[in-house]
């Protein structure tokens, strides 16, 4: 996937989010007309625990393999022996509540978000996360706004995201546990995030063994500045052409990093803390650190285990939601200047209830030149959140075999209803509105999709929250099986 170093793209379209006067474009109120309909494959889903509180991620660690390691929110990093009878008990392998900022109700996207055992992780031991940390020292701070519509307002960052690594040893029964002669871990890169939202914060090793990590555009709507907030605020940290398009911040980024090499040659991070890999493609730049830009809310992506593609889905802002295959360094994928294959107006700066006044006004797949269209969309009749997932290599489900699997958090608005969803990623077409997208289900979930996990023989979990249980709602972590083709 290395390639050669590449330049910022200048891409010419009118920006309406620089403007201050209403737009004289016209909305298209609906985008994509034909809705998502039922696929010939179905799954049933069985509950392996509920044990959990907001499950992001599930994912494997070398050297374990009847494991399933789940990142919730809250803080804890858990492991799930799958050789046992459900439900299944989990254990605490890592509790990280302590450094977190959030979450602190349901709606809160801030918390521990992602993480990524090494490689190595037989020998080294090494295990990376991705925090939502109150506000401390950033190895990239916020790029300065200097709007009038923002004087008399304190431009206080929300939080600090940070990726740190740690080092896990086993117990006598063989279970896992931080090693107590390094229980902080090591801090490794830290940016500032304006806003509480779109913090996307996953994060994987790809087959070159370097890690890879997204990154929100820095939350609010629209990735503007003076947009008014969720909190009433104007926004701010979202300067020029907002942070999706600039490459001196890295909100709303693909980053590649190696973190188990540091030294003080080369393309060294600012701080020392691990390298930046060769082919990244601005090793000169502000941030080095990018592999592709141009993203809103990229929460969750992953590696084809069989042949290394990378797909980065992207929350959408009020009408699309996209899957994005990263097929070389240096991809632009569009944001703001384009939602899906949509060429998009930021409008003006108003909020209306949990939308903002933007738009997308004109369908326009490949230009503006150098953006790169996503390979599979749907607009908001058909859900409010896209939850990316993985590419089907298991053995139970034959009828999904080499099928982009995914979801959508919620068919509308925080109504507990997720979906289940796919299209086939082997026999793609180049063609966005050719890669038909079905539905795994005959109706949606009865709670809200938030992430998937994918086990070491390569069979697909559903990670759910609002799951009905004595005690309240609560999360779950669920298999899927193939139950009609």
């Amino acid at each position: 996937m290395a390639g050669a170093a590449v330049t910022a793209l200048a891409v010419s379209l009118p920006q309406s989010a620089l403007a201050s006067g209403p737009s004289t474009r016209v909305p298209i109120d609906d985008p994509i007309g034909p809705r998502i309909q039922q696929g010939p494959v179905q799954v049933d889903l069985t509950t392996i625990t509920t044990e959990v509180t907001a499950p992001l991620a599930g994912i494997t660690a070398p050297g374990h393999p009847d494991e399933l390691f789940i990142v919730d929110q809250v803080g804890t990093l858990w492991s799930l022996d799958l050789t046992a009878p459900a439900p299944v008990s989990p254990t605490s392998v890592l509790d990280v509540s302590g450094l977190l900022a959030g979450p602190q109700d349901p709606k809160d996207e801030r918390g521990f978000l992602g993480a990524a055992f090494s490689p190595d992780f037989t020998t080294d031991g090494l295990v990376y996360t991705d925090t939502s940390e109150p506000l401390g020292p950033a190895e990239h701070p916020l790029r300065p706004s200097t709007d009038a519509c923002l004087n008399g307002f304190p431009q206080t960052p929300d939080h600090v995201d940070v990726i740190r690594e740690w080092h896990l040893v086993p117990d006598a029964s063989g279970a896992l546990h931080v090693d107590p002669a390094l229980p902080a871990g090591r801090k490794l890169l830290s940016s500032e995030h304006p806003q509480a939202n779109h913090n996307a914060g996953d994060m994987h090793f790809g087959p070159d063994r370097f890690l890879y990590v997204t990154d929100g555009d820095g939350g609010g709507a629209d990735d503007q500045n003076c947009q008014t907030n969720f909190d009433g605020n104007p926004m701010f940290g979202h300067p020029g052409i907002g942070n999706g398009q600039s490459l001196d911040t890295p909100l709303g980024k693909l980053l590649r990093i190696n973190p188990r090499q540091t030294d003080t040659r080369g393309t060294l991070s600012a701080n020392g803390a691990f390298r930046n890999p060769p082919g990244n493609p601005f090793p000169n730049g502000a941030v080095p650190e990018i592999y592709s830009y141009g993203l809103r809310n990229p929460f969750r992506f992953s590696f084809d285990r069989d042949n290394g593609d990378l797909w980065v889905p992207d929350v959408g802002q009020n009408d699309i939601e996209e899957v994005n295959l990263v097929s070389q360094p240096g991809q632009n994928f569009g944001w703001h200047l384009k939602e899906g294959t949509f060429l998009f107006d930021a409008g003006g700066f108003q909020l209306k209830g949990a939308r903002s006044d933007a738009f997308v006004f004109a369908q326009s797949p490949g230009t503006p030149a150098g953006l790169t269209d996503p390979v599979a969309q749907y607009d908001h009749d058909d859900g409010t959140a896209i939850i990316g997932g993985y590419v089907y290599r298991g053995a139970s489900m034959p009828g999904l075999s080499g099928h982009y699997v995914f979801g959508d958090t919620s068919r509308r608005l925080n109504n507990g209803h997720g979906r289940l969803l796919a299209f086939d990623s082997d026999r793609r077409s180049l063609v966005t509105a050719a890669n038909t997208i079905v539905e795994l289900r005959d109706g949606p979930l009865d709670f809200q999709l938030i992430g998937f996990g994918q086990d070491s023989a390569g069979e697909l979990y559903a990670l759910v929250f609002g799951v009905p249980g004595p005690n309240g709602p609560t999360g779950a972590v669920m298999r899927l099986s193939q139950s009609r083709q």
